[in-house]
């Protein structure tokens, strides 16, 4: 019998950093389905859960600004560690937050939480996709997804059986066992100077077009996220189990399509690709909004998570090819 082939650091690298998407994405799914349970727990109504909302995406975004200057002094990967062991318990905070106030607090925790993590794992995987000699972007983001659609699937049947506090203990322990075990492995590199935000933003217009790309697939994606949930419970009847449904579909079907993003692009092209995908995720979010059956709405929701897959990870690749040496800048600012 000959010895198994050790695994290289490179192959360690790369399942390391889609473990620690696939636990940022376990949050935003968790989070998915916290919304109607938010209302009914504080006597709230959706517009004070809105401005909580805008409250934690503006704390995302210095989450943003933050994360580039923490990058560049202490790497990727003490980064993405640091915000996603933070991160564990920032579910069970909002959860079960006793106040209006206390989950303002708890909100602009989570995402700040969440922001950093995600410009430091980005930025790792950058990295490894670098040093690996070919794309790997769209898949790890897949994982992302797939994170994402295994807290929504499994975070309804845990509030229904033990409740919020249950589901975030849950997802809680899930993220910090996924990273504490992707640790080692993990990429040390360091941003070059210069590469991130900390040194200032791009000032290509081309860069800038295709954030702006970039932002609406995320308002998108946001709205599935801080939505559905509340959407299949006051407007389908779905009880608690059914209520993430609609995010889990919905990510199911970007993790599909994002495993698949890297051929499809080589198939028909970038420019191709974003226009079929932006036509696909359309029909879908027009489907989901008009479907009076609970089936009709969830198969509205997952062609529209196959439409908005790839437009993201097409995007961070053209603004770091348009932004030239200073790639990772261009990606920093889309």
């Amino acid at each position: 019998m000959t010895a198994a082939a050790p695994v290289r650091p490179a192959s360690r690298a790369r399942v390391a950093i889609s473990a620690a998407f696939f636990a940022n994405g376990l949050a935003a799914g968790s989070w998915a389905l916290l919304v109607p349970v938010l209302i009914r727990q504080l006597g709230v109504t959706e517009s004070d859960i809105g401005i909580l909302i805008l409250m934690g995406g503006a704390a995302g975004f210095l989450g943003l600004l933050t994360s580039a200057r923490l990058i560049g002094r202490f790497g990727s990967r003490a980064v993405v560690l640091a915000a996603g062991i933070a991160l564990a318990p920032a579910l069970g905070a909002m959860a079960l937050a006793p106040s209006y106030a206390a989950a303002a607090v708890a909100f602009i925790y989570l995402f700040l939480c969440l922001s950093i993590m995600d410009v430091a794992m980005n930025a790792n995987g950058a990295d490894v996709e670098r040093d690996g000699g070919r794309a790997m972007m769209s898949a790890f983001h897949g994982f992302w997804s797939f994170g994402a659609m295994t807290g929504s699937a499994m975070g309804g049947v845990l509030i229904a059986r033990f409740g919020a506090g249950g589901q975030t203990l849950v997802a809680g322990t899930i993220i910090l066992a996924v990273l504490l075990a992707a640790a080692p492995a993990l990429d040390r590199s360091r941003a070059a100077p210069g590469a991130l935000l900390g040194s200032g933003l791009s000032r290509d217009p081309r860069v800038w077009m295709l954030g702006l790309l970039a932002l609406s697939a995320f308002v998108a994606e946001g709205a599935v996220i801080d939505w559905s949930s509340l959407y299949l419970r006051t407007e389908l009847g779905a009880g608690v189990e059914l209520s993430g449904f609609a995010f889990a579909g919905f990510s199911l079907a970007m993790m599909v399509g994002r495993f698949t993003g890297d051929a499809l692009r080589a198939l028909l092209g970038a420019a191709r690709l974003v226009r079929l995908s932006t036509l696909l995720a359309a029909v879908g979010f027009f489907i989901a909004g008009l479907g009076s059956a609970l089936p009709v709405t969830v198969a509205g929701f997952l062609i529209a998570g196959l439409g908005c897959a790839n437009i993201v990870p097409v995007a961070f690749s053209a603004a770091g090819r348009a932004a030239g040496a200073n790639a990772g800048a261009g990606i920093a600012t889309a």
